[in-house]
């Protein structure tokens, strides 16, 4: 929040004038990330959320002694009486990971690789302390961010012009899928104008989704409709919540995903 160099007197304390956020223009919109200055209130406009960092999640399938752990590993910390979990930092690559007795391993970390990796190298130190964990499985973290656009979306008309990257069954789901071309992002975009950012890798790869993708939101916009109904993206988290969990749940990730490779060509 910018703050105004004025000061006001007020009850003979002082305070300050907090001056009130701008709010952009659809062409502010449409070009969200060349301007660095403007970004905050773009984002703010769009009640955008990054989901970072990057988070995976393995079972391993052994019981681990945490005072021990504590001990033989490096930058690591045990409180029980503050957390089931010992927490270890790393640096080859930058992560943290959480570490449960009944073997639950969660790593976080600034890519979905280098989770990945952290993970990995996790479970390989654990063997060589004398432990026998398993790596049957990797899961990741699916969103990347959500954003709402300021009006309802005409998805049928969206799906039709944008056939061979989208699916759409609205007796069986409200929302359209939409796959960015050459990549595994994938967005769930919602008539209310809610939109959900999945399967990125890197945050660089969310924003150059989420640069794509507006444009083309921003041409199927939907009759005029009772505003008041915008609510339902703007402020209903049981809903927002809800699908995260049931996108979380639908996808399966395994382990040797490859990279993406961003496309540059246009589709709008």
């Amino acid at each position: 929040m910018n703050v105004s160099g004025a000061e006001r007197e007020d009850s003979g304390r002082s305070t300050f004038v907090l001056a009130d956020s701008r709010t952009p223009t659809e062409d502010d919109v449409l070009n969200i990330y060349q301007d660095v200055s403007k970004l905050a209130d773009i984002e703010r406009h769009l009640n955008m959320l990054y989901r970072r960092p990057f988070t995976c999640f393995s079972s391993t399938k052994a019981q681990y002694n945490l005072m021990e752990l504590e001990v033989l590993l490096g930058n690591a910390k045990y409180d029980p009486d503050r957390h089931l979990a010992l927490f270890v930092n790393r640096f080859h690559p930058v992560c943290s990971l959480k570490i449960y007795a009944n073997g639950n391993i969660y790593c976080q970390a600034f890519s979905r690789e280098s989770a990945r990796r952290g993970l990995v190298n996790m479970v390989q130190l654990l063997q060589d302390t004398g432990y026998s964990p398993s790596l049957p499985h990797i899961k990741f973290n699916v969103v990347n961010a959500t954003f709402c656009v300021p009006f309802h979306l005409d998805l049928r008309r969206l799906h039709q012009c944008h056939f061979a990257h989208s699916q759409y069954s609205p007796t069986k789901q409200p929302f359209v899928t939409y796959r960015l071309p050459d990549t595994l992002i994938k967005f769930a975009i919602f008539p209310s104008g809610y939109v959900y950012v999945m399967f990125a890798s890197l945050p660089r790869y969310t924003k150059l989704a989420i640069g794509h993708i507006l444009p083309i939101l921003y041409l199927y916009k939907a009759s005029p409709v009772d505003q008041g109904a915008l609510g339902l993206c703007r402020g209903d988290i049981n809903f927002q919540v809800l699908w995260e969990k049931e996108f979380q749940r639908e996808d399966d990730f395994s382990i040797e995903w490859p990279s993406e490779k961003l496309c540059t060509v246009t589709c709008i």
